[in-house]
């Protein structure tokens, strides 16, 4: 889809932006006197989605205001084909899911997953528009979290996770198509490939470390069938049961609110290009190493699964749930179940934490300094700190095999 290669602010017009806040706002007399566009942070690091902030000034209703908005373009330079069923996935999880999810805790917990979407379209280019929460003094961390602030994102996540297993027995699941557009699918992706690769690479430079040759061995080994491990867990076979993952569950992937002493008291979650219909251990596995930080991770994880289950349970009690609830035996053996996962998350995108974006190079792509700067990264001493004592316990738990 080549059209995604446009100046896009060539058609992100005050005409545009008219349109969808009339349709979203249901006025059709308000009009849009201005509009400011600017690219949102790093574009080295919008891997798959390009975005921008847009400052619209509008009348409405007798009223002039500012509305600030965020546009969503599903291409990006980096990956410049924008996917369809990636556009799809988003769309349906921000106009299907999340609103139906948001009010089963409309009384209870007066709280929201997601931002609004206010329009989409698939021309010039697959877009969302969504609210801008920067407004609502929501902000990025860019950072792994201690204990408490990781907490409050557990909570959160467990209370989504379960209102969307929830929603599977209402008379809302009819209207709800089935989402599987998860990291591995049957048909390798770019992004599939791109971690076979990094995987092969580390096992490559595993094998000259002192006393890791069993350990190389063995990821060598594994190569053979690392789509279709990984398609397995996706697929959710063999799992207790199934919930809407977010699918990318990644600091970089939500907005916090802090208080005076920048401590999160508040969690909201995007870019759900990635989300997916299977075990709740896919967002877990995510949380453990993409939200906490590594002393929270090694020495609360199974405290963190636990307090994870009571409010997935409390959760379920608050919308009135009346089916089978899930244990927390049932949660422990599918994080043991996608122990592949875990060894895919450990590998393929831990050492990107050590990442420089501001290489002249696409740190990502497929030319020789970008794969030559990728072996360096598995050379980190801050990297190897992290990945030697999970060798151990990934043979220890089976995951090698």
């Amino acid at each position: 889809m080549h059209l995604a290669r446009k100046d896009p602010t060539t058609w992100l017009t005050g005409a545009l932006f008219q349109k969808a806040l009339a349709q979203y706002t249901t006025d059709r007399g308000l009009e849009v006197e201005d509009v400011h566009l600017a690219v949102q942070g790093n574009v080295a690091q919008q891997y798959a989605s390009t975005i921008y902030r847009a400052c619209v000034s509008c009348r409405s209703r007798g009223k002039t205001e500012t509305i600030k908005l965020v546009v969503k373009l599903i291409a990006s330079k980096v990956n410049s084909l924008a996917d369809e069923q990636t556009f799809d996935t988003e769309l349906k999880v921000y106009r299907d899911y999340l609103p139906k999810m948001d009010a089963l805790l409309a009384d209870a917990m007066p709280s929201t997953f997601g931002p609004r979407l206010i329009y989409s379209a698939s021309e010039p280019v697959p877009h969302l528009i969504l609210e801008d929460l920067s407004s609502q003094q929501f902000v990025h961390c860019g950072k792994l979290l201690e204990l408490d602030d990781a907490k409050i994102v557990l909570v959160k996540l467990a209370q989504f996770h379960a209102t969307s297993y929830s929603l599977t027995t209402s008379s809302a699941a009819n209207t709800l198509d089935a989402l599987s557009n998860g990291l591995f699918k049957q048909k390798p992706s770019e992004g599939v490939k791109f971690m076979l690769e990094n995987f092969t690479i580390f096992a490559e430079e595993l094998a000259q470390w002192d006393g890791c040759a069993q350990y190389a061995e063995r990821l060598q080994r594994i190569q053979a069938t690392f789509i279709e491990r990984g398609t397995a867990i996706y697929s959710g076979r063999g799992f207790a049961f199934h919930v809407l993952n977010h699918g990318d569950f990644h600091y970089n992937n939500m907005l916090f609110k802090m208080d005076s002493d920048r401590r999160v008291k508040d969690a909201i979650f995007y870019d759900f290009q990635l989300s997916c219909w299977t075990t709740p251990a896919v967002d877990l596995l995510y949380f453990l190493y993409f939200i906490c930080n590594r002393k929270t991770r090694d020495a609360q994880r199974d405290q963190l699964i636990q307090l994870y289950h009571q409010e997935f349970i409390r959760t379920l009690d608050t919308v009135g749930y009346m089916g089978k609830v899930p244990t927390l035996l049932d949660i422990n053996c599918d994080l043991q179940r996608a122990g592949f996962l875990e060894i895919v998350l450990a590998i393929c995108f831990t050492p990107f934490l050590f990442a420089d974006y501001s290489q002249s190079f696409n740190v990502y792509g497929n030319e020789e300094d970008a794969r030559a700067y990728r072996r360096r990264l598995y050379n980190d001493p801050q990297y190897r700190e992290i990945i030697l004592p999970l060798l151990p316990h990934f043979l220890y738990k089976g995951f090698l095999d």
